[in-house]
């Protein structure tokens, strides 16, 4: 059975058990580059799990085609995020934590809810389903 090759990304503080561990400082497997937009693997992977993230990137187009280069044509993309009713909540509570609990200052906030669905044209959401106050993605790479 082939070992599939799976990535945490933005796992920070909690990272995901059995994945390699990506974010912009920690320990971590693999570095991102939050001006460039890469992370510094040539590495693919089968699966990639991004929680609690998108929500911090300014520029999602850049950051979707990086997720494009790094996942295997078969591969699936997760991504989980506060679902719009909870945003403005999750917002000052990432606030409070970024500044004030564990102050790092190069973390950005959007201060509105951007709809994943708008986002990562490479990909075709394959599967949508709400958690509490999360909602989750499922994304596979465009054929072709």
């Amino acid at each position: 059975m082939k070992e599939v090759n799976k990535l945490d990304f933005g796992s920070g503080y909690n990272p995901h058990s059995d994945y390699k561990t990506c974010d912009i400082y920690g320990y971590v497997d693999y570095y991102f580059d939050p001006i460039s937009y890469k992370v510094n693997t040539d590495d693919k992977f089968d699966y990639i799990r991004c929680r609690n993230v998108i929500h911090h990137i300014k520029n999602i187009n850049k950051l979707s085609k990086e997720f494009n280069r790094l996942l295997n044509d078969d591969g699936i993309l997760e991504i989980i995020e506060p679902r719009k009713e909870y945003y403005s909540e999750n917002y000052y509570l990432d606030y409070l934590w970024y500044r004030f609990v564990i102050p790092r200052y190069e973390v950005w906030f959007c201060n509105y809810y951007r709809d994943c669905t708008d986002y990562f044209k490479e990909f075709v959401l394959k599967d949508y389903k709400t958690e509490d106050e999360k909602e989750i993605f499922y994304y596979s790479k465009k054929k072709g």
